[in-house]
């Protein structure tokens, strides 16, 4: 192969993997939803080989190529690369603007809930994260920003088509 094709093979992967990745955060993401609504687990009904089998994979495609595809400038085109620089701006304004409409939610939240003394509402509002783990938020961030960051790039590319 030439160095052309290579690169062109590089640029072509990177769109197939970041699709591969898209495919992976749907089905984990419809398989909690439809686990919470129904409380259907498919782990609970697949032997112990066949779950790693079909999770590993999963794994793989939906948390750790996105954390590969968005450090591996080298598989970007100027396309791609075009692409991951809006998908990075936006996800800076959501980074920006989820925190403050979490905590306006959460006191909103509070205050219907039936409580009505002010003074127990922290700025912080640790009466929502007293049992959270800081590992397992972190955990949860982490997670989130690489499925968003796919599905934001993955957005912004099929509205340019």
């Amino acid at each position: 192969m030439t160095g052309k094709a290579v690169r062109q093979f590089r640029y072509r992967a990177y769109f197939w993997l970041m699709n591969a990745s898209l495919a992976a955060i749907a089905y984990a993401l419809a398989e909690l939803v439809i686990g919470r609504l129904t409380g259907f687990d498919p782990e609970d009904y697949l032997p112990a080989p066949v779950a790693a089998l079909v999770y590993i994979p999963l794994l793989v495609l939906a948390f750790v190529v996105p954390m590969f595809l968005i450090c591996a400038r080298f598989m970007r085109d100027e396309y791609a690369e075009q692409l991951w620089r809006r998908t990075s701006v936006m996800l800076a304004y959501l980074t920006a603007g989820i925190p403050p409409i979490c905590l306006i939610l959460g006191w909103a939240w509070y205050f219907a809930t039936g409580h009505t003394d002010a003074s127990q509402v922290h700025w912080t509002l640790s009466w929502m994260a007293d049992k959270v783990v800081w590992v397992d938020a972190l955990l949860w961030v982490w997670v989130g920003y690489m499925m968003v960051f796919v599905m934001i790039f993955q957005f912004l590319r099929w509205k340019d088509t």
